[in-house]
């Protein structure tokens, strides 16, 4: 009898699917999402600097030649 439902609870698989959502999950997905703000507001952050960095450099350097 201890087999059988051994047995049993290993091979029972869920077919139904969850409509509802956790606030934990909901909370995963916010920080988630924060996260991917801050990370892409620093890649633009750096991205945007080193394009005024480099035009500062073309100009400094176009007046140097002069």
């Amino acid at each position: 009898m201890r087999n059988e439902k051994s047995l049993e609870a290993v091979t029972h698989t869920h077919t139904h699917t969850h409509t509802h959502t956790n606030r934990k999950e909901k909370g995963i997905t916010l920080i988630a999402l924060i996260i991917t703000v801050i990370i892409l507001l620093i890649l633009a952050g750096v991205a945007i600097n080193f394009a005024l960095r480099r035009q500062w450099h073309i100009k400094r350097s176009r007046v140097c030649s002069r």
